[in-house]
């Protein structure tokens, strides 16, 4: 190293870096593809079967734009339809590009449940089926890695049980909730990419980058260590603060959501809670605390926020 130079940076991908890249790589690319052609594909098949837009809050990242909301209160709605109104649309390349994608092993086990569209039973929508009543968040973690291995799921949630973390877990769930089953100016240190990332979890996170790319015709990078640079610039863990999935019901009407927020320490944790409403990543960020703090409990469901669409 030259005389003063900046001293080397180590920039380690480990199992979370790679976890979470890839989760921002697949928002971006899943956006455009349900903007541009899984919309047009759901606005086909809803308008043959006459169904209208489904009503409730939009999860996710969905609310980000009219596109996205419309697609997913589209698809919603299209997931409620009774699997005997099939033969209506099964002969439509709308449809049948839906189910495709829907069944597809990115978003786990395709579920019909007597349904026109199916939806993904993931290792971690399997861990609470196992473990109900009893949901807590390292019972689910942990089950919800035993599913994933028993089962050789890749999914985006399987790739995050596997590696045991209820922070990636919930950061990655909240990805898919529509497809699951419910600066300083300095001089910049030279940097090294070390590639810490557990071969099982690679070659599982391989599988699912291949079943993306040819199932969109997309270009995700590798999960190796050539590509260590692009996932640590990918990854990006100030953005899954507040993050909110709803994971299950019970039969008096409560949700269960896990939510990511950040503890008195600054560290970013999984709080579990169950509530009459559901709660969507906008409205749980609205009761962060400072900082992105953990909300007290029981939660109190904010006023409407953009991305929510009230009934």
């Amino acid at each position: 190293m030259a005389a003063g130079s900046p001293p080397m940076k180590q920039c380690v991908v480990d199992n979370r870096v790679l976890l979470l890249g890839l989760d921002a790589l697949y928002r971006e690319a899943m956006k455009q593809h349900e903007r541009e052609e899984l919309l047009p594909c759901a606005r086909t098949v809803a308008a043959v079967l006459r169904t209208r837009p489904a009503d409730g809050p939009v999860a996710g990242y969905y609310g980000e734009d009219d596109s996205l909301t419309e697609y997913f209160q589209l698809l919603r709605a299209l997931q409620e339809i009774d699997g005997g109104r099939i033969p209506e649309v099964a002969h439509l390349p709308a449809f049948q590009r839906l189910k495709e994608i829907l069944e597809a092993p990115l978003f786990g086990r395709g579920v019909h449940e007597g349904k026109l569209l199916p939806v993904g039973r993931d290792p971690l929508t399997q861990a609470l089926i196992d473990t109900r009543p009893r949901w807590s968040v390292p019972g689910l973690t942990a089950q919800a890695s035993v599913a994933a291995r028993a089962t050789g799921d890749f999914s985006l949630v399987g790739l995050a049980a596997r590696a045991q973390e209820a922070v990636v877990l919930t950061a990655l769930r909240e990805s898919v909730v529509l497809y699951a089953e419910r600066a300083v100016f300095s001089k910049q240190p030279a940097r090294e990419f070390i590639w810490a990332v557990d071969q099982e979890l690679a070659s599982a996170a391989q599988q699912f980058i291949d079943a993306f790319n040819t199932l969109l015709s997309e270009q995700l990078p590798a999960a190796t260590p050539a590509q260590a640079e692009h996932y640590w610039e990918a990854h990006d863990k100030r953005a899954i603060v507040g993050r909110c999935a709803c994971l299950g019901d019970d039969l008096t009407g409560r949700h269960y959501h896990w939510a990511i927020c950040r503890s008195p320490g600054g560290q970013a944790v999984v709080q579990d809670f169950w509530s009459h409403d559901v709660w969507t990543t906008t409205a749980f960020r609205a009761a962060l605390g400072v900082e992105g703090r953990c909300p007290d409990l029981p939660l109190s469901k904010p006023q409407a926020q953009y991305g929510d669409i009230i009934p």
